[in-house]
């Protein structure tokens, strides 16, 4: 432990994996919009744990609803049912508005994904194996989800990845077509926002182009809104303002407010080609994990989170368009990539955890900011304040 370092800090090196780097800090108590080291210093997080804690930290309800949960029944194996979790399901059927579905909890986004790639191949049945996604999107690290995920540097040092994958660029309807036109997809997989490629909208005309090839084609249209669902782009689910049905949504992050839970939402009729044994999670749908999402989804529709995105989003992002070394803004809502005119995101994220605020570095030229939806303008208006004087230090010393 350098002389620097936290006692935990130096507990996390010594005995954790070296696979997120470093840690930065150690955090030992939050509140809405702001986390507190264990030295006591306080700081502003626009990242949420990136895109999860959308009620900001330890919101009442949904703390409250984890400490009743865990004093009545914390898990059962999934032979039974609880309380919550059908209520959850129907929540979310509610707010994806697309039909009668079901829907299978994991543990996070990946696990999702991995339970969407599944259900593709288990419906298409024999012949109809691949799945077509997009470059630059990311759907997950285990290794189904790795080898939908387009981007290379990611992939390259764990190949040979799972078989019967393929991707086309972004916006490129006739690669798409191509693709479909061999007979043997089962599925197409987009990411909406792909965040983790530096917060880049996939064209919506692509999108509706997508929805027409997959039917047309009879292919799944799977839509991944592991990071952009529960109203942080402004709408409950990012496809929605298109008009569009997809036949999958996988969901988490935001969910349960930071307790890990995963989830993926079928048309009913696809959904019912999973049969007993074909897949399950031991702590998927458990019942304090769907305590969590329950007083999450239920206060985020009595916030109406959606309109909260788009309102303070509009706000945050003219703000960032104004300081010196942002060269525009691109996302949606409370979703927002600034993108720097030079290629100092590193630094700046480095820089802006010095004075006080949690942004993350996409690449070399994008900083990524994801505030909790409940965060208010005086918050928005000291990250403006100390982003910009990150964006100072980092010229300065580049």
């Amino acid at each position: 432990m350098s002389a620097t370092e936290s006692e935990l800090v130096g507990a996390a090196r010594r005995y954790l994996m070296n696979n997120y780097g470093a840690p930065l800090a150690a955090f030992v108590s939050g509140s809405g919009s702001v986390l507190v080291e264990d030295s006591g210093r306080e700081v502003l997080d626009f990242l949420s744990g990136i895109a999860v804690c959308s009620l900001g930290h330890c919101h009442p309800a949904v703390t409250a609803a984890i400490a009743e949960q865990a004093g009545k029944l914390i898990h059962t194996s999934n032979f039974f049912a609880n309380e919550h979790g059908p209520e959850v399901a129907r929540l979310i059927e509610d707010l994806l508005a697309i039909g009668e579905g079901r829907v299978f909890f994991g543990n996070s986004g990946a696990e999702a994904n991995e339970a969407a790639i599944k259900l593709a191949r288990r419906y298409a049945g024999e012949g109809r194996r691949r799945i077509v996604a997009l470059d630059g999107g990311f759907h997950g690290r285990t290794f189904g989800a790795l080898s939908a995920t387009g981007q290379p540097a990611k992939q390259i040092p764990f190949e040979p990845l799972v078989p019967g994958f393929a991707h086309v660029p972004p916006g490129d309807v006739g690669a798409l077509e191509a693709e479909l036109a061999k007979g043997d997809v089962a599925a197409v997989m987009i990411e909406m926002l792909q965040g983790e490629a530096g917060v880049v909208p996939v064209p919506d005309e692509f999108v509706l182009a997508a929805r027409e090839l997959t039917a047309a084609h009879g292919a799944l249209l799977i839509l991944d809104e592991v990071q952009t669902g529960f109203g942080r782009t402004g709408e409950w689910f990012a496809f929605q303002r298109l008009g569009i049905v997809p036949d999958m949504v996988t969901l988490a992050k935001a969910i349960a407010s930071g307790f890990p839970v995963g989830a993926l939402f079928a048309r009913a009729e696809v959904a019912a080609a999973f049969q007993p044994g074909d897949h399950g999670t031991t702590y998927g749908g458990q019942a304090l994990a769907m305590a969590a999402a329950k007083a999450t989804i239920r206060t985020l529709v009595e916030i109406d989170a959606p309109s909260m995105a788009r309102r303070k989003g509009a706000l945050l992002g003219e703000a960032l368009e104004k300081l010196p070394g942002v060269a525009g803004v691109r996302g949606s809502g409370l979703l927002l990539g600034a993108m720097l005119g030079s290629p100092v995101a590193r630094t700046v994220q480095a820089k802006a955890f010095e004075e006080g605020l949690i942004v993350n570095a996409i690449g070399d030229s994008v900083v990524r900011l994801a505030p909790p939806l409940v965060v208010t303008e005086d918050e928005m208006a000291t990250a403006v304040q100390r982003l910009g004087a990150a964006l100072r230090r980092a010229g300065e010393t580049e």
